[in-house]
């Protein structure tokens, strides 16, 4: 993948290198407290559909708005297309683009990459900086940071980075045991992710551990993907947090990240988004297996899978969480 510097000078009404510069991309996976995190460092903006930014100010927070909080824009979907989303760790087929890089009618062919790679990113950021100068007029801002969600999208991380050198990059890391069990209880039949009704959603043992085969793998090849978008940016704009430190001591996994993206959050203000978003602090009705808010209790896989579905889920993600640092 390519990680070249883009020429500059693209014509924009704006400096695309320094805009370029405020945007910040958060990749691992689903289930992995991404929206927790994007929280955390957007505080007090929060998601919205109803205004035309997407974004709206936490009532009564007393902090700055230093960041903007875009979700899930699914970029990389688009661009980086899942061909075999449940391929074997580590098969090309996973994706499209390595399929068909050495065909010439494919539309991003690497025969025509200097032709297509300047005008996508040029998209990009022309798209994204007309949303974030839209919130900065509603919320009286000049040049806030971006902070871009891209969970679902991890698998084209890769491309996405290498078209953004001057980006930021959050690597957003979680046991991937733990993000199977939080994803099969979305997608069972009283989950929130079940369908209508519930109709749609698993059930039944085969089902379940059908489920965790295609998820495990589908968790190794999007960290895989993410892992070398990681290693193909500068050192000092990629950083990584892990979801088991968020959670154990919130502000001392939160403090260097936000330190580093020059965000210049009082303690006072920085214990305010901690407080907001602190999972003990939702009404039981609002959180539970069935709900999008959870447990937030790392390792609760080992008390919610079955003996098989523990030993599916080691077998197939095994050496990539022991190269993470995580006990198999």
């Amino acid at each position: 993948m390519r990680t070249e510097e883009p020429a500059q000078g693209l014509g924009l009404p704006f400096d695309d290198v320094r805009f370029e510069s405020r945007l910040v991309w958060i990749f691992g996976s689903p289930r992995t407290g991404s929206t927790w995190l994007l929280n955390l460092l957007t505080f007090p903006l929060t998601l919205t559909t109803e205004r035309p930014s997407g974004s709206k100010l936490v009532r009564g927070a007393p902090a700055r708005v230093a960041a903007l909080p875009i979700n899930e824009p699914y970029l990389p979907n688009h661009l980086t297309p899942t061909f075999n989303g449940f391929a074997e760790p580590g098969d090309p087929t996973f994706v499209l683009n390595p399929l068909r890089a050495d065909d010439p009618s494919y539309f991003f062919s690497d025969a025509f990459a200097d032709s297509w790679r300047p005008e996508v990113r040029r998209l990009v950021l022309v798209r994204l900086h007309a949303q974030s100068e839209l919130a900065a007029r509603e919320h009286g801002l000049e040049e806030p940071v971006v902070v871009v969600k891209e969970p679902n999208g991890s698998h084209g991380a890769d491309l996405v980075m290498s078209l953004l050198p001057r980006a930021r990059m959050i690597f957003q890391l979680r046991d991937g045991r733990d993000v199977i069990d939080s994803l099969i209880h979305a997608q069972a039949r009283d989950g929130w992710l079940g369908g209508p009704g519930g109709v749609t959603g698993i059930e039944g043992e085969s089902e379940r551990l059908a489920f965790v085969r295609r998820h495990s793998r589908l968790w190794v090849n999007r960290t895989m993907a993410v892992q070398r978008a990681y290693d193909a940016h500068s050192p000092e704009l990629r950083w990584t947090v892990r979801y088991e430190d968020l959670r154990s001591d919130t502000r001392r996994a939160l403090r260097p990240a936000v330190d580093w993206l020059g965000l210049e959050r009082s303690d006072e203000e920085l214990e305010a988004a901690i407080s907001t978003y602190d999972f003990d602090s939702v009404p039981a009705h609002a959180r539970g297996p069935t709900k999008p808010l959870r447990a937030a209790t790392p390792g609760l896989w080992r008390e919610n899978m079955s003996a098989e579905e523990r030993r599916t889920m080691e077998e197939i993600m095994g050496p990539k969480l022991v190269e993470l640092g995580y006990e198999v």
